[in-house]
């Protein structure tokens, strides 16, 4: 298996952007320094009052995910950079085009592009971007962007956005283009057959294990109807806090899991099945909850979201640490991940 680390960059009362901001910096360096594989990072928009009341803190201080992928490639050397996700409706694709060719530049080809439609209507109202045109809007933008990674002198006509004839300047630097990876809560059918058929990958969130277990069969049924590769990522998100012990993970972790399920439940539905989801407690609870993820639902890319809920920083780096000495190690020799599908 690989893991990586997931930042959506909450900002609770308690701290300021520039705070979170150094934080965070420091853990995408702890990750790089501990071995994890990856990075992630997230965009929002209007995250606090008037737009979203009653939360002690701005749910995401992320507003250009490729800004903060640049400061991620000047402090790391070996970790990907992954959005999770790039919301193109909202944005020209040219300029969602430059800024990716850029942090791959600066990464030395280490941009993974995760694109999604966005789900917060007032995002789309605060850029007077109709919520209903966004997944017009995400197909002309992805087909855009691609198009001019790929092609010497392209040109676009559609619904939403022209391209006069041009080459692009600058452009990645991973050939054809940095892998493409598409959010999706739970894939369907026609979903998992879009991805499919474009060689893209897929990013999950908080389905439980029996869901995600089916999203990977249909996976594994389009990827061979398609003639690709069956050795493939399979990810998911999930929030990971490691202690000494059950007791010690309860003891100091709760709280800021509270804080994290009343925020949330400000933008979208939220249950305790999601608090039952979270790998939360001593390593070998998290080493169960990870090989579940990996033999029932396939999973083989673990993007693990660390700091949520306004965990202090020192709580975060020592949960990294004790996660890569004494789970990390245990569920790298997890079997092959088509096992799931038998």
């Amino acid at each position: 298996m690989k893991f990586g680390t997931f930042h959506l960059m909450e900002q609770p009362f308690t701290k300021s952007e520039a705070q979170v901001y150094a934080e965070h910096i420091e853990q995408f360096k702890l990750a790089d320094k501990l071995g994890f594989d990856s990075v992630w990072l997230t965009e929002h928009h209007f995250s606090s009052v008037p737009y979203v009341p009653d939360v002690d803190g701005e749910y995401c201080v992320c507003a250009s995910p490729y800004a903060m992928a640049c400061a991620v490639a000047m402090i790391t050397e070996n970790v990907r950079i992954g959005t999770a996700v790039k919301i193109l409706p909202l944005e020209h694709p040219l300029l969602t085009a430059e800024e990716a060719a850029m942090a791959d530049i600066l990464s030395g080809g280490r941009i993974d592009f995760g694109v999604g439609l966005g789900y917060r209507k007032y995002e789309f109202e605060g850029l007077r971007i109709p919520v209903e045109e966004k997944l017009e809007r995400f197909n002309e933008a992805l087909e855009i962007i691609l198009g001019v990674w790929t092609t010497e002198e392209f040109s676009y006509e559609g619904k939403f956005w022209s391209v006069p004839r041009m080459t692009l300047v600058p452009r990645p630097i991973q050939k054809p283009h940095p892998p493409v990876w598409v959010a999706t809560r739970l894939g369907t059918h026609e979903v998992i057959d879009y991805v499919a058929s474009h060689g893209y990958h897929m990013l999950s969130a908080w389905a439980p294990p029996d869901q995600l277990g089916q999203a990977y069969k249909l996976m594994r049924e389009a990827r061979s109807n398609q003639g690709l590769d069956m050795d493939f990522p399979f990810t998911c998100v999930r929030h990971v806090f490691v202690a000494e012990s059950d007791e010690e993970a309860k003891r100091k972790g709760t709280e800021y899991v509270d804080y994290y399920m009343k925020s949330t439940a400000q933008f979208r539905p939220i249950g305790d099945h999601e608090r039952g989801q979270m790998v939360f407690g001593g390593p070998e609870t998290c080493i169960e909850k990870i090989q579940e993820l990996n033999e029932v639902a396939g999973i083989n890319n673990l993007i693990c979201w660390m700091n949520f809920g306004g965990l202090p920083i020192d709580m975060v780096k020592a949960s990294m640490s004790l996660f890569v000495e004494e789970v990390m190690p245990k569920c790298r020799e997890f079997g092959a991940v088509q096992q799931a599908a038998e």
